[in-house]
Formats: structure tokens, sequence, C-alpha cells
């Protein structure tokens, strides 16, 4: 290699030999210094066919790295070698943290997190810190228990049953295929109704109130109302303000909120809901309307009709909600298989006493990913 070339002070790897005692055994030189030989060490095995920022990246990262190894590495006894976290990674060795040996793949998926450009010195050496750093943070968790704790077990028991499905359920040999132009078609036809939006009205609603001793008062009140309405004097908001027994009608004139065709309205007996909706325009007022103690006099204050929805745009919405049907299918069969072989009891009046003492349920296994990752 050239003098000049920007690896040339990467050692090669027969110069990582020099110096040794052993094996793998590092030389600390005499005058006690942090370095030794551990970078050189650390860089045994890096084949020159590295980019050359990783290389850079080596050159400045590993005499830190080796300053921490020394005070362990120097005469001890070498252990086994090194081992990479994925038993299948054969990409190079481009650090080592205790008995974990750093990979390039291990650079790889931190640069893809951290939008690192290996081809770059500077970049390449914060991704080769940020893989130390993680190692060694991991090393020390490890020795504390920490992957004992009850809340870390159920998080890779999580992982672990995504992995599965992913595996089984979800796996292109196993998920169910996407639905026919046949199965899309008959779905529509035969759910129609949910692909055409409700019809939503508003109301406008005078309201009395029969009070008892007071039936003479009410019919010459009631009375009073029908005769304003046919003689057409005034505005019906007007005589809602004027004459309704409703006071948070008042404040709106009577007109009501939103209302939804065919559904039950807490406010308004089905018959006033009718009433609105049979409206042919926003001029005629029907009533009066009895139910209980209350009279009603309704007109229709705004109408829009649902369009109902073409084939074509409502196919997407269909294969999306006949695909998840199908993969709630599998998924219901791959679990009820398994159980066959485990002994299952619940325990549901528990349940009932738990929600009824108002403890909060602990986090269940998750059924799956909603979105499967791209392979």
């Amino acid at each position: 290699m050239p003098p000049n070339s920007p690896d040339s002070d990467i050692p090669s790897s027969s110069s990582f030999q020099v110096g040794t005692t052993g094996p793998g055994r590092p030389t600390c030189p005499p005058h006690g210094g942090s370095h030794c030989t551990a970078s050189r060490h650390a860089l045994r095995g890096v084949p020159s066919g590295l980019t050359s920022g990783l290389k850079s990246a080596l050159r400045f990262a590993l005499p830190g790295a080796a300053a921490v190894l020394a005070a362990t590495s120097c005469d001890k006894p070498a252990g086994p070698p090194p081992k990479a976290i994925f038993p299948d990674d054969k990409t190079p060795v481009v650090a080592t943290v205790g008995d974990v040996a750093v990979t390039y793949r291990n650079l790889q998926r931190i640069a893809a997190q951290n939008a690192y450009d290996l081809a770059d010195p500077k970049q390449a050496e914060l991704a080769l810190r940020d893989a130390v750093n993680f190692e060694t943070l991991a090393k020390e968790a490890l020795a504390r228990g920490y992957d004992q704790d009850p809340e870390i077990r159920h998080y890779v028991r999580t992982q672990a049953v995504q992995k599965l499905l992913l595996e089984t359920v979800d796996s292109k040999e196993t998920a169910p295929a996407p639905p026919t132009e046949d199965e899309l078609r008959a779905y529509f036809e035969s759910h129609k109704k949910e692909f055409t939006p409700p019809t939503l009205a508003r109301g406008q609603i005078l309201a009395l109130l029969k009070r008892k001793g007071q039936e003479t008062e009410f019919a010459q009140k009631l009375e009073a109302v029908k005769n304003a309405i046919a003689a057409k004097e005034l505005p019906f908001g007007e005589l809602v303000n004027r004459l309704s027994d409703d006071p948070a009608a008042k404040q709106y004139a009577g007109v009501t909120n939103w209302i939804v065709s065919g559904e039950e309205n807490k406010l308004y007996p089905p018959a006033v809901l009718e009433a609105v909706f049979a409206a042919k325009d926003t001029t005629a007022i029907a009533g009066p309307i009895e139910h209980n103690d209350w009279v009603y006099f309704v007109k229709l204050h705004e109408r829009r009709d649902g369009a109902a929805t073409a084939y074509e745009q409502a196919k997407g919405r269909i294969a999306q909600q006949m695909q998840r049907s199908k993969r709630l299918d599998s998924y219901n069969r791959f679990v009820e298989t398994l159980g066959k072989a485990t002994k299952v009891e619940t325990f549901p009046d528990k349940v009932r006493e738990a929600a009824t003492a108002g403890q909060k349920p602990s986090d269940g296994p998750p059924m799956g990913p909603v979105s499967l990752p791209k392979k």
C-alpha cells in the first residue's frame, strides 16, 4: 500500500500479531499505558474491502475503546473469542466489547436508523461509536439483571408472539389470498347500505308541556300556536322563542343538531324524527304530535341526502375489509389449534369482580401487527 494512501496507517492483519504473548492476548506496554496493543487486537481480521470511511472511523474510535478494554484484558487469561449477536452474521468484525463482536451488519442497522453514510469517515465514526456504546450499555444492563425484569420479559414475549404470527398466520405461504373480483362485487351488492352515507337532517321544533292542574292554560296556549302557524305572520323560529316550553331550544330558535335517518334520538320521540325526514321542503310545519306530556310542532330546517358510493370507489375499502376478515379467521384457527394442546381455563366471574372493584386489567397478548412489513 502506498505510504500516502488513506488506509496506510491501518495495520495489515499480519501486523496485528506483533506484541502478543499468546493467541488472542495483547501485551501491555512496560510503562503501563492504557492503549497497549488492544486497538490492534480489536482490528484483527478486518478485511481490506471495508469502505475507507469505516476504516478511518476505526482509526479514530478504537484507541478510546482500547483504553477501556486494556484495563480488563491485560494480565488476564484469554477467554473465548467474541461472538456476533446473530449466529448467521458473517460480516466483518469491526470492534469488540467484552465477549460481543460488533459486526458490519450492526453498523448497517445503526446507519439505517440514524441515516448515517458509512462511506463518510465522520459518519462511520459516529456509527461505530453508537454501536460500541450500545453494547457497553447492554453488557451493564445484563450484569444488573434487567433482562429478568417482568416488564422486559413481557415485552420480549410480545415481540416473540409478533414474530410467531409473521412466520405463520401472515407468512407468504399461509396468508389468505386476496379476494377475487367476483367476491368483491358480491360483497358490495349484499352490503350496499354500508357504502351509502345516511341521510342527515336538522329540524326546527316547538315543544309544549302539559302540566297537571294547568290544562286550561295549556289548551289556550296550544290554540294560540295553531292560530299563529296558520296566520304565517311570524317566522317559526320567533314562535319557538315566544311560546316553546323547552328552554334549551329557545337558545337556537328550536333548531336541532344533525339527526341521522333511521337512528334513535334521546331528545325526541320517533314520531317527531319521522316528521322531520318526511317533510318535502323547509316551509311545511307538521303537528301537533303528542308524546307523553309533550306536544310538538315540527319543521324541516336543513337536509342532506346520502349519495350511494359507486362500486369502483368502494372496491379498495371492500378488499381491506375482506382481507382483514380472512386474516382474523386464519388467526382464530391457528390459536384454536394451539389451544388443543394446552389446558385453558377462563374465569369471567373474577373479571367482573375486578372490574367492579375498579382494578385496571393487565395487558393481554397481541393479536398481531396491524400492517405487515414488506419483505
